[in-house]
């Protein structure tokens, strides 16, 4: 009768360790903000996200400080997206593209918008990026024009500012360049018919493919 019992608890603590595994209970966008360790929003304490967070769903026009005392703020929050200006030359984009998968996207101003991706699960594992989305290279950017150039495009422009967005509803990701301040009128009007404005990347249910 005790070997009975004892085999009928570890199927039941397997069963629950299941459904926790495959647990497909929806997660906010602003709880995975919120739980998120220090080191992923360092400038912005636990405490400081709640606040921002209550005065977003509140309408309340107030920032918080940050450790730096900079001002901070969320900027749009729905289920599935968090934005947030956390100064002011430093933004977050906070989505999910996929159950278990957060895409974060932080977007520095030097001043030129320049942005990094990175990705992690629920539990803020960081993963690969290159599982999910291949940066662009320059070959990517080259118009036809620019492709006809390419020696003189690589002499011109020694690397690219980029900024991203990622719109979940349409799986979208769109990378705009931003060289256009890093060069004069005069060197800017014959760069720009080298390189493309925009690239869009389609998020596939697996990763991102350049459209």
């Amino acid at each position: 009768m005790k070997r009975i019992f004892c085999v009928i608890i570890s199927i039941c603590t397997l069963a629950f360790v299941l459904v926790a595994k495959n647990d497909t209970r929806p997660v906010a966008a602003k709880h995975l903000f919120i739980e998120a360790p220090d080191e992923i929003f360092p400038m912005l304490e636990e405490n400081t996200r709640l606040d921002m967070i209550d005065y977003y769903e509140s309408a309340y026009n107030r920032p918080s400080l940050n450790v730096f005392e900079d001002s901070s703020m969320v900027t749009y929050c729905d289920s599935t997206c968090i934005k947030i200006k956390a100064s002011e030359v430093l933004q977050y984009q906070l989505s999910m593209p996929a159950k278990n998968l957060i895409l974060l996207i932080s977007t520095h101003s030097i001043p030129m918008y320049d942005s990094e991706i990175s990705f992690y699960d629920f539990e803020w594992e960081k993963l690969s990026t290159e599982k999910y989305f291949s940066s662009p290279k320059l070959a990517d950017w080259l118009t036809d024009d620019g492709k006809k150039m390419r020696d003189d495009v690589e002499n011109a422009v020694p690397f690219i500012i980029a900024s991203y967005n990622f719109d979940v509803e349409s799986g979208v990701l769109t990378i705009t360049n931003q060289l256009k301040d890093y060069f004069d009128k005069n060197t800017w009007q014959q760069v720009s018919k080298w390189l493309s404005p925009q690239l869009k990347y389609k998020w596939t249910g697996k990763k991102f493919k350049k459209q």
